[in-house]
């Protein structure tokens, strides 16, 4: 098609107006490809996040269900101890005789206040080991995101780099026999760097992009890890008053009997 529209030229400077026209429509080219490929990026550093954030919430959400359910099951299982032995101290004061009762219901009362001490000892811990579990499980996910993302940009920047950089060394040249040879360099030049800034503001657009995206992660898991640990907390607590309750009970049975 050039070569046909070139036959057709009655004077050089139609030749110029023809290159020059094509070389402006080539740097628009160019410029629209490489906003493409960052928009592109953009997104799917975009749904990385969300996907990222989305796990993040999911998983923390189920560690810190986790860990209240433990902690009731815990003080489910101290109360239920308690039960057991305020059984045993009855049994022992109906089949005894009546001097050896308080020497039994007092060792009774002693293995069993070690037992739920070391019970909810391990219980706490237990959902403590959990937890810091849970919440290194959310910032693993949190930087396999991070380091995706990071990787993607860092492909995405040096490849646009590359082809703006190509690009613009092919348009400074497009024309060398223009006019005069400086200004042929110096219309090329103009190009190229519209060439080379529309490469940099998409790039500049990426790291924004890049930015917002890394700070909504780290927002998230941040907030995600606080919620475990408050579950911790509280799933502590719960331990706690179960363990209370038991010893309350465990004292009443012994009160009763001796």
């Amino acid at each position: 098609m050039t070569s046909d529209y070139l036959k057709r030229s009655r004077s050089l400077d139609e030749v110029y107006d023809f290159i020059d026209k094509n070389r402006t429509e080539a740097a628009k080219a160019a410029q629209a490809r490489f906003h493409h490929d960052m928009q592109a990026a953009i997104a799917a550093i975009a749904s990385i996040g969300s996907i990222a954030g989305a796990r993040v919430l999911a998983d923390s959400r189920v560690a810190s269900a986790n860990v209240l359910i433990d902690a009731e099951l815990a003080a489910s299982r101290l109360l239920a101890e308690a039960e057991i032995q305020a059984a045993n101290c009855a049994k022992e004061a109906l089949s005894r005789p009546s001097e050896v009762v308080e020497a039994a219901l007092m060792e009774i009362g002693k293995n069993t206040s070690l037992l739920l001490v070391t019970t909810a000892k391990d219980a706490v811990e237990k959902i403590q080991q959990d937890a810091e579990a849970a919440i290194g499980i959310l910032r693993e996910t949190s930087a396999i995101a991070i380091r995706e993302i990071q990787a993607l940009a860092d492909s995405v920047t040096r490849q646009t780099r590359q082809d703006a950089e190509l690009a613009a060394a092919r348009l400074a040249e497009y024309r060398k026999q223009s006019h005069t040879l400086d200004e042929a360099i110096s219309e090329g030049e103009d190009l190229a760097k519209q060439v080379l800034q529309a490469a940099e503001d998409g790039s500049e657009q990426l790291r924004s992009a890049i930015e917002a995206t890394l700070e909504k992660i780290n927002t998230i898991t941040d907030n995600a890890c606080s919620s475990i640990h408050d579950a911790a907390a509280e799933a502590k607590k719960k331990v706690e008053d179960g363990h209370a309750r038991a010893s309350l009970r465990l004292k009443e049975t012994l009160k009763t009997y001796m």
